[in-house]
């Protein structure tokens, strides 16, 4: 509340002082008293000049100037409120850059404390970003291949209104603006095609193309976006676009913020695939990652087409990841910000051999895996099931990148995963889970030969395991080059015709259900008969047999 005065001292305030009514509220400052307080003091600390007080103690018709009480309000015109120059300074930087000083000037060190002033431009490099304080503690984040200038950095004195004005020539950047605290305060972000100004708001605001067009996007209060003579109020939640020459078009609603898909407490692998429900009228998304929930710089960043994307190899620690829709104007939507953990170093190294579900026969494999750049050795568990409830190995000793598993030879499924320990002792995540199974080798196929009633021969064997095929091969060479029969048969036996004159050889191998083929038995050679001695066969048993 105004201090009480008389509605006659009031009128005649304003004919002394030659304000309007309406203009004099527009632009006076209004300061509350504070115990202790003198318009002498008042006017000697945050006026153009000492001599100020007794306009004061006239426009606010102040009875007693020694003793005010607290509370009281002075409304003071913004003319009369001293002005000085300011300095931005740049609070983070993430990547590089350059300041372009306004005498010419280039430095091309960015580091945190660093003054920019009237004048200056700021410049980032590819994957780089840079947050900017203002005297008002305002922060503006600056993002890669971006450039700005300060065309008016000033402050009110001690007043706390402060006066930025920048002039964004490329790029895109956010702001965070702090509430101003009266006439004076003043934060405008001027674009090749649009002005916005502000007074307390959180916004974007990017330049697309070449054309210039200039997006502007309002996340906290209102913002004011002018071009072409025209201005748009644009309130939390909505999005304008400016194309050069033109006025901003109607403000149009911002798309929602993705609903993530759970993730764990802990994420234990690198490249993890964080996911979201699809927005719609979301042509693609916007992927941040930063060490601090403000945001005031990336450390990483990606735009997608898709709903999903790996969180990228960074150090073991605390990380918040930012999410958005971007629509077909490439107006930016509200975000999801969600907490991270990432404890997956070191990695765990690669598993080689065998492969996935091998299967030996007869004898165990050595387990082979690549050698990972975080581990000074490696811990090897070797399981008799998926879930590792029943262990049969453990060990953190394994310094080389391979391991004979001769002593669990024993038929039966087997599953292994390989950790990494680095040398200070931190232990990383499992590794992918192998598995492999050993079975028995089939045994050596050994027929027996003998002439049938119908004067053919015939051989049989020992029926193996279910599911199990033969391959018979009859051959006139003991090589099997020659080949007078190759036959897959299920039954455990076989007949062919004699032949005279001509010795042949015979053999026999089991075929496994999975393809697996068992060695050959024992080669037979089965003589001829001669060609009057037909009908003895079958009585006389006339074959030669032979190992080979």
């Amino acid at each position: 509340m105004l201090t009480k005065i008389s509605f006659r001292t009031f009128i005649f305030s304003l004919i002394l002082t030659g304000f309007q009514p309406a203009a004099v509220f527009a632009q006076d400052w209004i300061y509350t008293t504070v115990p202790g307080d003198n318009i002498w003091d008042i006017s000697e600390k945050h006026l153009d000049t000492v001599m100020r007080f007794k306009q004061i103690k006239t426009i606010n018709g102040v009875q007693a100037p020694k003793h005010m009480q607290p509370g009281t309000q002075l409304r003071i015109p913004m003319k009369w409120v001293r002005s000085n120059p300011a300095s931005a300074e740049i609070l983070e930087v993430q990547g590089s850059g350059e300041i372009i000083r306004q005498n010419g000037n280039i430095e091309k060190q960015l580091k945190p404390g660093t003054k920019l002033n009237l004048g200056d431009q700021l410049k980032t490099s590819a994957e780089s970003n840079v947050a900017i304080k203002f005297a008002d503690k305002s922060i503006l984040t600056l993002h890669e291949n971006s450039l700005i200038r300060f065309d008016h950095l000033s402050a009110h004195g001690t007043t706390g209104m402060v006066d930025s004005r920048m002039n964004l020539l490329k790029g895109r950047m956010d702001t965070r603006v702090t509430p101003a605290v009266g006439p004076g305060s003043r934060f405008e972000i001027k674009t090749p095609s649009a002005i916005s100004a502000v007074r307390g708001t959180e916004y974007r605001a990017a330049i697309l193309n070449a054309e210039n067009t200039s997006n502007i996007e309002v996340l906290k209060g209102k913002v004011a976006v002018s071009g072409a003579k025209k201005k748009e109020l644009v309130k939390a939640g909505f999005g304008t676009q400016v194309a050069q020459g033109k006025p901003p078009i109607a403000a149009r609603k911002l798309l929602p913020a993705p609903k993530l898909e759970p993730l764990p407490e802990r994420i234990r692998r690198i490249n993890w695939l964080i996911q979201w429900q699809p927005i719609k009228g979301a042509e693609k998304y916007r992927i941040e990652v930063a060490k601090q929930q403000e945001f005031n710089t990336l450390i990483w960043h990606e735009l997608s087409a898709y709903n999903k994307a790996a969180f990228p190899n960074l150090p073991d620690g605390h990380y918040f990841v930012r999410i958005r829709g971007v629509d077909k104007l490439a107006l930016e939507g509200e975000s999801v910000v969600q907490e991270i953990v990432l404890d997956a170093h070191p990695q765990p190294p690669v598993p080689l051999k065998p492969e996935e579900n091998f299967v030996l026969r007869g004898k165990a494999p050595e387990l082979q895996w690549t050698a990972s750049a975080d581990a000074d050795r490696y811990r090897l568990e070797i399981a008799s099931d998926k879930d590792f409830k029943h262990i049969l190995m453990d060990r953190s000793d394994l310094k080389n990148n391979r391991y004979n598993a001769s002593d669990f030879s024993a038929e039966g499924h087997y599953y292994w995963r390989l950790t990494s320990i680095a040398a200070d002792g931190e232990v990383g995540p499992a590794g992918t889970v192998r598995a492999y199974e050993i079975k028995p080798m089939p045994k050596k196929v050994s027929p027996e030969l003998k002439a049938a009633d119908d004067g053919k021969l015939f051989a049989s064997w020992e029926k193996g395991t279910r599911n199990q095929t033969y391959q018979v091969q009859l051959a006139y060479d003991d090589q099997f080059n020659d080949l007078a029969l190759d036959k897959k048969t299920t039954e455990a036996k076989i007949s062919f015709e004699p032949v005279s004159g001509q010795v042949r050889y015979l053999r026999i191998r089991s075929i496994e259900k999975d393809g697996y083929q068992g060695p050959w038995g024992t080669t037979q050679r089965v003589d001829p008969l001669p060609d009057d001695t037909w009908w003895w066969v079958p009585g006389l048993g006339l074959f030669g047999i032979m190992l080979l």
